[in-house]
């Protein structure tokens, strides 16, 4: 039951209200329940068992909206919900596998817990981030996205040292209410929790002043039913030209105007009447359009090649290089796993079946050169970091979360966005179909926002980027340091095996 509980709370802490607090608590219940199977010495089975127990309550609150998706986000609309529970039954493998870890760590290293615990769930953390089916969508760390002080952490060693922050603080808070050490504990939990404030007010007074050039966004609000039914392609491009039209109409110019992904749900740059369009207001209005949209090419053989991709409509009509989205939804825009076996592709589960590009793309501005992010895409740091090391001065980020309907999806989504404007101190502009469509400052503050599912125009001056971080320096060393960490609490019971040998031998001559 503590177990179900532990991972109840830290789901409600992912929430859209402001419940981040939650996860500063919310393993306690877990570590007693472990405390527990280790005095009792239970077996590497019953350790697994409660970690799993922990995560499937954890992931089942935590993804409820995957129940909620709209009927066109989904083929088979009944499917939903045998989905939910399939997520949330195999995102729970991994806390199974950190405390099954923990335990056998603590059976061979004779280590404490409160040693054991952080390093270990961070390293599973880095594990579920990774590979095609990476989902680091529930990293603990994005629970505290509401407390700006805390999250310029994230601009040394991205939200894994804000997960580490949140592992630690549940350690130390759970010791001193344990008994062991009781004052030293809380002294430490206090301070854990007090240096973050300090720092990070710091840090947000000495923020650039938001002074920078405009920019516009613009939130269609487009139902799905419509966007994809392909009869409406031309009426949705006027609503948006419209759109458009006003937010250029005052005394503060934008240098650009943003679109949301796959906005008018076609493909919009080889539809000549409709790029032509497009081309036409931008030439007008000597603003640049940057939209997502579906496109596609041939390969060498002639077969065709199909991208969920962003690029720029200028008023000179030129060119610019169009951007693919490189990392894909798994399932729902791509079968994963074709690189090893090409059969994969023909199995049909309804996704889009888009071939993912393979580089940054950096578009020239008037605010400074900018790269994209294609919604799934923003909740990975790597590659916003790779994007500004490449040039980047400002991140747009497209999306189109119709799909989950105002629903906790939305609000957690745009949550880890704005992460990757922390963690590289740069700004971001984020436009979404639905909401939330947001300008955010480069420490993570929304400067404005539109209300969702609203037909709206957010519209402001971009913040001006920030000094070069350690995150986009070093990249993320808490990961490689958990990873060195497993490894040295592996090794820990042959590093004080001689120590051990030594202290019997002494013992056995007394």
């Amino acid at each position: 039951m503590l177990a179900l509980l532990s991972g109840a709370i830290l789901g409600v802490a992912f929430l859209p209200l402001p419940l981040g607090f939650l996860a500063w608590v919310g393993y306690i219940p877990l570590l007693i329940a472990l405390d527990r199977h280790r005095e009792t010495r239970s077996g590497a089975r019953s350790w697994f068992a409660l970690g799993y127990q922990f995560g499937l309550a954890f992931f089942l609150v935590g993804t409820h909206w995957i129940a909620l998706l709209s009927n066109v986000a989904i083929t088979v609309p009944w499917l939903k919900y045998p989905a939910w529970l399939a997520a949330a039954a195999y995102l729970a493998l991994f806390s199974g596998l950190a405390t099954w870890i923990a335990g056998t760590l603590v059976r061979r290293s004779a280590l404490p817990l409160t040693v054991i615990f952080p390093c270990v769930f961070l390293f599973v953390e880095e594990l579920r981030a990774s590979g095609e089916l990476g989902f680091p969508w529930f990293q603990p760390g994005y629970t505290q996205h509401a407390y700006a002080p805390v999250i310029q952490l994230a601009s040394l060693g991205s939200v894994t040292l804000v997960t580490f922050w949140v592992f630690l603080l549940n350690v130390l808070i759970w010791r001193a209410l344990r008994g062991q050490s009781r004052i030293r504990a809380a002294l430490g939990a206090a301070f854990l929790l007090a240096l973050p404030w300090l720092w990070g007010q710091r840090v947000l007074d000495a923020a650039p002043p938001r002074d920078g050039p405009v920019v516009a966004l613009v939130q269609g609000n487009i139902p799905g039913e419509i966007k994809w039914s392909g009869r409406h392609e031309l009426e949705i491009l006027d609503g948006f030209l419209a759109m458009s039209e006003r937010a250029v109409r005052d005394s503060l110019k934008p240098s650009v105007v943003i679109w949301p992904e796959t906005a008018t749900g076609s493909y919009l740059k080889k539809q000549l009447n409709q790029a032509l369009a497009v081309f036409e207001f931008s030439s007008r209005e000597d603003v640049p359009v940057f939209s997502g949209y579906a496109d596609y090419d041939f390969d060498t053989a002639g077969r065709p090649r199909y991208y969920n991709a962003a690029g720029m409509f200028t008023a000179r009509g030129q060119n610019p290089p169009r951007y693919a989205k490189r990392h894909l939804v798994p399932f729902g825009e791509r079968m994963p796993f074709q690189g090893l076996i090409p059969a994969l592709g023909k199995i049909d589960l309804g996704q889009a079946e888009w071939t993912p590009g393979r580089d940054a793309v950096l578009f020239p501005n008037q605010a400074g050169p900018f790269s994209c992010l294609i919604c799934f895409e923003s909740i990975f740091p790597d590659l916003a970091r790779e994007d500004v090391r490449k040039g980047a001065r400002w991140l747009v980020n497209i999306t189109n979360d119709e799909w989950f309907g105002n629903s906790s999806a939305l609000y957690q989504h745009a949550a880890m966005a704005v992460f990757r404007a922390v963690e590289n101190h740069v700004p971001l502009a984020r436009c979404a179909n639905t909401g939330l469509t947001v300008l955010v400052d480069s420490n993570g503050r929304i400067v404005s926002r539109a209300p969702v599912f609203q037909a709206a125009i957010v519209k402001g001056r971009l913040p001006r980027p920030s000094r070069t971080t350690l995150f986009t320096r070093v990249g993320d060393w808490p990961g490689l340091a958990a990873m060195i960490g497993m490894v040295v609490l592996f090794a820990w019971p042959w590093v004080r095996a001689p120590g051990l040998r030594a202290l019997t031998a002494r013992e056995r001559h007394d």
